[in-house]
C-alpha cells in the first residue's frame, strides 16, 4: 500500500493555522544549521588538531566516518519513526543530540567519548535531513527544487559558520575555545525547534500495522523482522528502474567524492602551498580551509534557489551534467595548476559540487513522490550517500592522507561524471 505523505492541508495536529510550505521549510533548515556548525568545522580543524588531541590520522578518518556509518541503519529506521509518530518530536530530539554532541567534541575525554558523539550525531542527523526532506514534501511537486534550494542553502549557511569563523577562531584562541562558541551557536536551535508547527500527521498503513502487533510477547522483534524484510524487498523494487538505480549511484559518487575532498583539503593545502605561499595569503591554514568550505556552503544559500528554479524548469538530469562538466574542470585544475591556482580550482569544485548536491537532492525527492514508498526511497538515496560519505575519510586518513592528491580525486571524479551521463540518458 501507498505510504501517506503529509500535505499543506492549512491546520495542524493541533488544529491552528499551520505554517506555509516556505515559512516551514525556512524553519526547519534554519534549526538543521544551527545544529550542523560544529561537524562541519571538524573537517577543516580535526586533520590539523589530531596531534595535540592525541589523535592518529587513522582515528580522525573513522571520527569523521562514523556518523555516516551508522547513519547507513539510521537513515530507513528514522523514516519508520517519522511514518509512525510524526516529525515533531523526533525533530526535537534530533535537536537536542545535535547540540549535545558539539557540547562532548570539547569534553576532552578521550577517543572513546569523541566516537560516541559522531555516532549520536550521526543519528540526529538522519533525523533532521529526514524532516527537511518531510518539510519540503508540504509544497507539493512542482516547487521541489526551490524548496530544496531553500533547504540546503540555509542548512549549509549554518556549515559556512562553522568552518569559517571557527578557522578564524581556531587560528587565534586554539582547540577548546572555538568549540566553546559553536556550542553557543548551536544552542539557539532547541527553542526554534519546539516553536515549530507541523502539518496534520497521518500515520501511514505499515506503522498501522506494527501498532496492532504490539500487544504479541515477541512484538518488538518478530516488528523488527518484518521492517527488515519489507525494507528490503521495497529496496529492491526501487533499484530494479534503471533511472532510479542510477540515480541512487550518483548519489553515491558524489558523496565519495565530496569526503574525500573534504577530509583532505587542509592536509592537501599544507603539502601543496608551503609556508611561503601560506606567509603570502596572509592567513593560517585554518582559516583558508574554512573560507573554501564556506565557498561550497554558501553557494547552496546563494545560488543553490535559483539552480533548483532552473531545474524545475529544464529538469534535473539536464543541470546535474551542466555541473558535473564544470566540477570536472576543478579537479582537472588541482591535476594541472600549482601554488596558489589550486585554491581557484578548489573554488570551482566546491562551486560546482554545491550544485550537483542540491540538484540530485530535488531529482531524488521528485522521484520519492512518484514513488509507491516516500519515506523508504528517501532512506536508499541517503544511505547510499552516506556510504560514500563514510567510505571517503576512512580510506582517505587511513592511508595517512595518501587519497587526498589530485591524481585520486580525477579517478573519482571521472566515474562520476560517466554516471551522471548515464543518468541524464535514462531520463531523455
Amino acid at each position: 500500500m501507498r505510504e501517506r505523505v503529509p500535505v499543506n492541508s492549512g491546520t495542524n495536529s493541533q488544529g491552528s493555522r499551520e505554517w506555509k510550505p516556505i515559512r516551514l521549510v525556512t524553519a526547519v533548515s534554519t534549526t538543521v544549521g544551527l545544529c550542523i556548525v560544529g561537524d562541519s568545522l571538524l573537517y577543516s580543524i580535526l586533520p590539523l588538531e589530531a596531534e595535540n588531541l592525541g589523535l592518529t590520522l587513522a582515528q580522525v578518518g573513522l571520527l569523521l566516518s562514523i556518523n555516516r556509518l551508522i547513519r547507513l541503519g539510521s537513515n530507513s529506521w528514522i523514516g519508520s519513526i517519522f511514518s509512525r509518530f510524526g516529525p515533531r518530536r523526533p525533530f526535537i530530539v534530533a535537536t537536542l543530540l545535535g547540540v549535545g554532541s558539539t557540547m562532548l567534541y570539547g569534553s576532552g575525554w578521550g577517543f572513546a567519548v569523541f566516537f560516541c558523539a559522531r555516532a549520536l550525531w550521526g543519528i540526529g542527523w538522519s533525523a533532521l535531513r529526514h524532516g527537511g526532506y518531510q518539510a519540503v514534501w508540504t509544497g507539493g511537486s512542482v516547487t521541489k527544487g526551490r524548496l530544496m534550494g531553500l533547504f540546503w542553502g540555509l542548512t549549509r549557511l549554518g556549515s559556512a559558520v562553522g568552518v569559517f569563523i571557527g578557522g578564524l577562531f581556531y587560528d587565534q584562541v586554539g582547540y577548546l575555545g572555538t568549540i566553546g562558541v559553536m556550542v553557543l551557536i548551536s544552542t539557539v536551535a532547541i527553542p526554534l525547534a519546539w516553536s515549530i508547527r507541523w502539518p496534520p500527521f497521518q500515520q501511514d498503513a505499515g506503522a498501522e500495522e506494527a501498532e496492532s502487533r504490539k500487544t504479541a510477547p515477541d512484538a518488538f522483534l518478530s516488528d523488527a523482522i518484518l521492517q527488515l524484510q519489507g525494507l528490503l524487498n521495497r529496496w529492491v523494487q526501487i533499484l530494479l528502474k534503471p533511472k532510479h538505480r542510477w540515480l541512487v549511484l550518483t548519489g553515491f559518487l558524489d558523496f565519495f567524492l565530496h569526503s574525500v575532498v573534504f577530509a583532505t583539503t587542509s592536509l592537501l593545502l599544507r603539502s601543496r602551498l608551503g609556508a611561503e605561499g601560506i606567509e603570502s595569503l596572509g592567513l593560517g591554514i585554518a582559516t583558508i580551509t574554512g573560507a573554501l568550505f564556506a565557498v561550497r556552503w554558501l553557494v547552496n544559500l546563494g545560488i543553490a534557489p535559483t539552480l533548483g528554479y532552473l531545474s524545475d524548469q529544464i529538469g534535473q538530469p539536464q543541470t546535474a551534467l551542466l555541473l558535473v562538466i564544470g566540477l570536472f574542470g576543478g579537479l582537472l585544475g588541482l591535476s594541472l595548476l600549482g601554488n596558489l591556482w589550486i585554491v581557484l580550482a578548489l573554488v570551482l569544485f566546491f562551486i560546482c559540487d554545491g550544485g550537483l548536491n542540491i540538484v540530485l537532492n530535488a531529482a531524488a525527492s521528485g522521484a520519492a513522490i512518484e514513488s509507491e514508498h516516500p519515506h523508504q526511497f528517501v532512506g536508499l538515496f541517503t544511505t547510499a550517500g552516506d556510504a560514500g560519505s563514510a567510505l571517503g575519510p576512512l580510506l582517505a586518513l587511513s592511508a595517512g592522507g595518501n587519497l587526498g592528491t589530485a591524481s585520486v580525486y580525477m579517478v573519482i571524479g571521472s566515474t562520476l561524471t560517466f554516471s551522471v551521463i548515464r543518468y541524464w540518458s535514462l531520463t531523455r
